[in-house]
């Protein structure tokens, strides 16, 4: 079966509009290999990916140790998942107390981050009795009800009416939350990093606030770190730039190495005392399976013995210099710039300006996209092994799509 004859069965049978948008994006590509920050087509062309599976692909495409992994783990015969208890998820919850900051020691491991996101907020709920949720405007939580629920209102009005006992105040303002939280208040959620609102980083001592806030009024404080986490921003989590941990962590996407499906939540034990055998927290016949663990434990290891951390702060300071000397030759149009390690956002005058720019990147065979909350501004949000001169090509290709751009 050639490409052309199965997307046209993915857009029969799936989503004819998504498979519209990637063609007029120029990102409807016939993929046949990937490997560290690179994708190639079938007919040998190879693209930088900035997109990098939506930030599942810290560690590079097919990364080699973490294939080996659950490759490994399959071919043990060892039983998949529950209800038995697996040597190698017992490593995983070991590894998690040990890298997460903070006093975080008891994990539990499902299959998504926005999975991942529900248990946190079932787990408030159990741990204070109280319904009552703070989050964020501009927040993107996931897909599932929940976290729909505490997301951007923008992106999900198809759905109403979403769960009560939801407040929103503007994304870091301290003193807004802090007014908001009341009697019925279980939790406060908040991404250290706003990604798709376009890489947001919340003032200094921000997050520090939120932690004594709610350490004070006895809410519990979560934070959301599907995106941020694992290596992306040049610290293992991104609440470390701010030297703070929460009540509860999440963490997905990139923590299963863009192998396998994985998400985890990470809780301090004082919380996480009202947990029990309380199966409706996140019941998952795959959650926690063998593969899934073996995959997050070789992601984390890779991360350390390869510096993924450091090369994800440096090579986003040289991309940064790079966006930054474009703004300057073009600064009616290049708006501004925001992130931290390799989760950038460039902000541009408007989303159609945004979207030929992505287009004509696609052109240069350098993968971007639209921030899915702000749509007039692109993510810029490599693999962290990409290289210098990858780097380099990134930056040029920015360039030569924001100069035809501006001059069309």
């Amino acid at each position: 079966m050639n490409f052309k004859e199965y997307s046209a069965i993915v857009s029969k049978h799936t989503s004819a509009p998504y498979v519209s948008f990637l063609e007029r994006m120029e990102l409807l590509v016939d993929v046949k290999h990937a490997e560290g920050a690179i994708v190639e087509d079938v007919s040998g062309r190879r693209y930088i990916d900035c997109i990098a599976g939506y930030g599942n692909c810290v560690v590079g495409h097919n990364p080699g140790p973490v294939i080996a992994a659950v490759v490994a783990e399959l071919q043990s015969f060892r039983p998949f998942n529950l209800p038995f208890v697996h040597e190698v998820q017992a490593l995983l919850a070991e590894r998690l107390a040990q890298v997460t900051p903070g006093d975080l020691q008891c994990s539990f491991v499902v299959n998504s981050g926005s999975e991942a996101v529900e248990s946190a907020l079932k787990l408030a709920r159990l741990a204070t009795g109280k319904s009552g949720v703070v989050c964020t405007t501009g927040a993107w939580h996931g897909f599932t009800f929940g976290c729909l629920s505490i997301s951007e209102p923008s992106m999900c009005r198809q759905f109403r009416p979403m769960l009560d006992g939801v407040k929103r105040v503007a994304y870091g303002d301290a003193g807004a939350v802090d007014a908001s939280i009341d009697s019925g208040t279980g939790c406060v959620i908040v991404e250290p990093i706003q990604s798709e609102s376009g890489a947001i980083v919340p003032p200094a001592g921000y997050l520090k606030a939120l932690k004594e806030i709610c350490a004070k009024k006895g809410v519990l404080l979560i934070f959301d770190e599907v995106k941020t986490g694992i290596a992306k921003t040049g610290r293992l989590f991104a609440c470390e730039h701010d030297d703070v941990s929460p009540d509860i962590l999440v963490c997905g996407k990139a923590l299963g190495g863009g192998v396998m499906p994985v998400g985890a939540i990470v809780a301090r034990r004082e919380v996480w005392g009202k947990f029990g055998f309380s199966f409706p927290m996140s019941s998952s016949s795959g959650a926690g399976n063998a593969p899934a663990c073996a995959a997050a434990l070789a992601t984390l290891r890779m991360v350390q013995e390869q510096g993924l951390c450091e090369q994800a702060e440096r090579e986003g300071r040289r991309l940064m210099d790079g966006l930054q000397s474009i703004q300057e030759r073009f600064p009616g149009n290049l708006l501004g710039l925001s992130g931290r390690g390799l989760l950038i956002a460039a902000r541009f005058a408007d989303q159609k300006f945004a979207t030929a720019v992505v287009t004509e990147c696609a052109r240069r065979s350098v993968l971007v996209m639209n921030a899915f909350c702000d749509r007039t501004r692109i993510l810029i949000e490599p693999p962290a092994c990409i290289s210098d001169e990858q780097v380099d090509a990134v930056t040029e290709a920015l360039r030569d799509a924001v100069s035809l751009c501006a001059a069309a």
